[in-house]
């Protein structure tokens, strides 16, 4: 009996597979961690199910291609929100079977579910906001998460599942997910504090909700008290505001901004750094960061901020420094006693292998995506054996 062949549309707010795809294929490596992975999946998907698409709504230009390996990439250039008729009429023509939404665009779940096609979310984010600022920002996400047309909703993580379920999502809807991961912090010793100079250490979007403003502060108030600490940003973002601020702050000499680096460069950059700092503030919708996990392999200790998405994964001075987000004196109250405390660097670093061991999560992003598509009884099966038990 021939099975029917299945339309995918993915939609995700931002990151270009296209790019990635080329980048790939002409240098081997990934500026973020999981493209690869996820055009394995996809193309997976395409050869046992039917045609797929993935969508980027803020693309740097508009384009609508089918790469050499038969998945299609489409650039829609518009804003989810701002522009959210653009992005659904590319749906519409495109003319899914199913959709998966990468990330909670509730105009485009609910396109999805009044159109009646098959809907999968997937996210990476928390939901812990002011609620007025969560209305504003995704509506009355709940309530159509928790419409019959949402199949199911996974996160990363399970705090991130827990914030949905805070917000009112249905706990039986929801899986955490997680990413496969090629390295494993046993396969590098744990390391000593060495002596100067000392170098932190971020990674990730720059921008003031991510706490890269509290790192430059925390950098200037060391210095203030003496200690010859340097930070390295690697990432993109808002990059002038931020050169301006460590110039203002009489740290420009202390602060180098690195662009976009290779994901290999990234481990070979914590392996190098004295601590990688984390200081996410609360109102960051994050999910679980990839830099965690990452800097966990490298067996480099994280500061890192009480963001509520950490909780339970990073412990204060078993695992991890830990301060309240959005104080660059106590970020640097915590660096300073880092380095300050030979026995207590080396006690962090050899936690990290507990701490990696603890956060991991058997149910991969792909796992997810492949059982909903295939949908028969044992994949019913699968998702009620692994929904979350909040």
């Amino acid at each position: 009996m021939k099975t029917e062949r299945k339309r995918i549309l993915i939609v995700q707010y931002a990151g270009d597979y296209r790019e990635a795809y080329h980048r790939l294929q002409a240098t081997g490596t990934e500026t973020y961690y999981g493209h690869r992975y996820v055009l394995e999946q996809l193309e997976a998907l395409q050869r046992e199910h039917g045609d797929v698409a993935m969508v980027c709504c803020l693309s740097p230009e508009a384009y609508n291609e089918v790469l050499p390996n038969g998945l299609t990439v489409i650039g829609a250039k518009a804003h989810p929100k701002k522009q959210a008729g653009r992005i659904r009429q590319i749906m519409a023509d495109w003319n899914p079977t199913h959709l998966v939404v990468l990330g909670p665009l509730t105009a485009l779940i609910r396109w999805g579910v009044a159109t009646d096609r098959k809907v999968l979310c997937q996210f990476a984010d928390s939901f812990d906001i002011h609620p007025l600022v969560r209305l504003l920002k995704y509506g009355r996400l709940a309530s159509v998460l928790n419409g019959s047309g949402v199949d199911w909703i996974s996160n990363h993580g399970v705090n991130a599942c827990r914030s949905l379920a805070r917000i009112g999502v249905k706990p039986e809807k929801l899986l955490a997910w997680d990413w496969p991961y090629v390295r494993r912090p046993e396969e590098t010793p744990p390391r000593s504090l060495a002596s100067g100079p000392h170098s932190l250490l971020y990674v990730g979007t720059i921008q003031p909700k991510k706490g890269v403003g509290d790192a430059i502060g925390a950098i200037a108030e060391l210095k203030r008290r003496g200690m010859d600490v340097t930070l390295r940003i690697a990432g993109g973002g808002q990059v002038s505001q931020f050169e301006a601020m460590a110039a203002q702050l009489g740290v420009a000499d202390r602060v180098d901004f690195l662009g976009l680096i290779p994901n290999t460069a990234v481990f070979d950059a914590m392996q190098a750094a004295t601590a990688v700092v984390v200081p996410s503030r609360h109102d960051y919708p994050e999910g679980l960061p990839l830099t965690i996990y990452e800097s966990l392999c490298a067996r480099t200790p994280i500061v890192a901020s009480d963001h509520p998405m950490f909780a339970g994964h990073l412990v204060d001075r078993r695992s991890a420094m830990v301060f309240p987000a959005g104080r660059a004196d106590a970020l640097a109250d915590s660096v300073e006693a880092l380095l300050s405390d030979p026995d207590l660097y080396a006690a962090i670093s050899e936690a990290t292998l507990a701490a990696w061991g603890r956060m991991q999560n058997p149910v991969k992003w792909g796992d997810v995506l492949r059982h909903w598509v295939e949908d028969a009884p044992e994949d019913r099966q699968w998702f009620a054996a692994n929904r979350v038990r909040l």
